[in-house]
């Protein structure tokens, strides 16, 4: 979550506090990022993200692997042309035989650098953008609850200062909805939940299954 200066987060509570107690506001607390990561979505969402992740990896080990053989002919066709042992034409050609797998070997060097940049930036962009969206879910449910319960102000608990300290020093428990939301959240998806294993995977067959419906 986005950090801020300790001195504008207490000057931030102490206006806070101060309207709470002249008009009565309500306040509730919750944990964002808890509910992010025991969001059932997260997991579905990582998952996927961490099988797209193992398809580029795959596919960057064959590059790599076409890398090595290109580096190893190059050096084998590099020291023959030096081999005093061939006579000069021998030579000379695989002088020129060698000039011609390094201009490979280089090319194919750099599809493997950018390869790897694209798809590096891609799996952080996509990553970025499911983030976003399900915070704006979470978001959403905690708006629908304050609103039905009366709540004038709802903060979230894993903010932190640039020092790392919480920003929220203290808090009465019965403020926290944290549990409820996650509850909530997960209520739509409950048979899917439950049967999430540890890597997701269960969750995105369920997931595919209720689009295919």
């Amino acid at each position: 979550m986005k950090r801020f200066p300790i001195y504008c987060v207490l000057l931030s509570l102490m206006l806070l506090s101060s309207e709470a107690m002249s008009q009565g506001t309500k306040i509730a607390v919750v944990d964002m990022e808890k509910i992010f990561q025991q969001y059932y979505k997260t997991k579905v969402a990582d998952a996927t993200l961490k099988k797209q992740a193992e398809l580029y990896k795959e596919y960057a080990d064959k590059l790599g692997s076409s890398l090595q053989k290109l580096q190893e002919e190059f050096t084998r066709l590099r020291d023959d042309s030096q081999n005093i042992a061939l006579n000069e034409v021998e030579r000379e050609n695989k002088r020129l035989a060698a000039q011609d797998k390094y201009r490979q070997f280089k090319e194919k060097e750099e599809e493997y650098k950018q390869y790897g940049t694209d798809k590096q930036g891609k799996l952080r962009d996509q990553y970025e953008e499911q983030r976003e969206k399900l915070l704006s879910e979470i978001r959403e449910i905690i708006q629908k609850r304050a609103l039905a319960e009366g709540y004038d102000l709802v903060l979230d608990l894993s903010g932190k200062t640039l020092n790392n300290i919480p920003s929220l020093v203290f808090h009465k428990p019965s403020l926290d909805l944290t549990e409820d939301i996650i509850r909530e959240i997960n209520m739509p998806a409950k048979s899917k939940f439950d049967g999430l294993g540890s890597d997701g995977k269960e969750g995105i067959k369920q997931e595919g299954e209720a689009k295919r419906k």
